[in-house]
């Protein structure tokens, strides 16, 4: 099993020894957003979704997925 510190609460996060490059999860400790920065070593950061206001006020998303 591969583990990992979570970036907001610090605590061990185990998962899938075959996790992958952004890959999503949820810590279960704090409810963090989380994503795989690094898989060696494993290596978590916050998913960031970044949304902005465009030039006619329209609300335009954008995933990291």
């Amino acid at each position: 099993m591969a583990s990992a510190h979570c970036p907001d609460c610090d605590l061990w996060i185990v998962l899938n020894p075959h996790a992958r490059l952004g890959q999503k999860l949820v810590c279960p400790h704090c409810d963090a957003d989380l994503e795989v920065i690094g898989v060696d070593p494993l290596e978590l950061d916050w998913a960031y979704d970044w949304s902005w206001e465009d030039e006619d006020g329209q609300v335009q998303t954008s995933s990291l997925a």
